[in-house]
């Protein structure tokens, strides 16, 4: 390069040209993207989750990432926006009666045989259409059930056809959308998340609030000495409502005393309590007798 006619340089070393851009193929990024894992690039297998960017994951590679962020080298820039498990959705997928796995390439474990069209594992559930990125899905967050866009479209319900759970139109979720709804589905997450917050923000300040109120009200009763209550003490309701019953009740005690008293009592009772003759003094009184010497 040094013109010393030693080399002859290239027109490219001496003029800097444009670089051209760089065309992917539609179709390997399509396969790629519904027949790989977006994370561990592995092909998916049940169990399968979606996040609410509509991406498809391993579930044991998006557990492996939560619990260790450099399990993969690129695993912060493809699901920064997933912090727990509950960000993801597990997806009930149909499986595609077609589908024979003896006859799948064993060596499509990898993305480097995208080259040929692939069978996909899956299918929906209404219009039986496959499940590889020639046709629109979405799934619902509210129970996770896998459909084609137009197939949910024609069918005029809020309750989803395969578990008969109720949805709302912001519960459809679709899976591996373009750049434009991709960016407004980052939107909605960023707003989910902040009013999440506020949320969990506002409930713990209201329980510190009702905390240090029960707190105030317990030391007050302790410092204010107990009130009397004002009200008397209810009356003694008499048994004897009347001055006749009364007498009545005197006169019938008076009779059973009197029988009581003359009432004959045994010869043991008696013998306890008459007068016994007493023979002698305090002198010869006692246990044993004395004799005069």
């Amino acid at each position: 390069m040094g013109n010393d006619g030693g080399s002859i340089p290239r027109r490219i070393e001496l003029v800097k040209e444009k670089q051209k851009e760089v065309k992917i193929n539609p179709d390997l990024e399509r396969i790629a993207a519904w027949f790989y894992c977006a994370l561990s690039k592995q092909t998916l297998q049940t169990p399968i989750v979606s996040c609410g960017l509509g991406k498809l994951y391993n579930q044991d590679a998006i557990i492996e990432y939560l619990l260790d962020k450099n399990a993969y080298g690129d695993g912060d820039k493809i699901c920064s926006h997933i912090s727990s498990p509950k960000d993801t959705v597990k997806l009930n997928l149909t499986p595609n009666p077609s589908y024979d796995e003896s006859k799948s390439d064993k060596d499509s474990t990898t993305m480097g045989h995208l080259d040929k069209e692939m069978k996909s594992r899956f299918i929906c559930p209404i219009s039986m259409k496959e499940m590889n990125g020639k046709h629109r899905f979405v799934y619902l967050d509210t129970c996770g059930c896998v459909f084609a866009e137009q197939s949910l479209k024609e069918v005029k319900s809020k309750e989803c056809v395969s578990c008969g759970k109720p949805f709302e139109s912001e519960n459809v979720i679709v899976i591996n959308p373009n750049k434009e709804e991709l960016d407004g589905m980052k939107t909605v997450i960023k707003a989910k998340k902040a009013q999440a917050k506020a949320e969990k923000k506002a409930k713990k300040a209201a329980k510190q609030e009702g905390g240090s109120d029960k707190e105030k009200k317990r030391k007050r009763d302790k410092t204010s000495p107990p009130q009397q209550s004002s009200l008397a003490p209810p009356a003694k309701k008499s048994n004897i409502s009347s001055s006749a019953a009364a007498a009545v009740m005197g006169k019938v005690a008076q009779e059973l005393a009197e029988k009581e008293k003359n009432k004959e009592v045994s010869q043991a009772v008696k013998s306890i309590y008459a007068k016994k003759e007493v023979k002698g003094n305090y002198l010869t009184m006692g246990t044993f007798n004395r004799y005069a010497s």
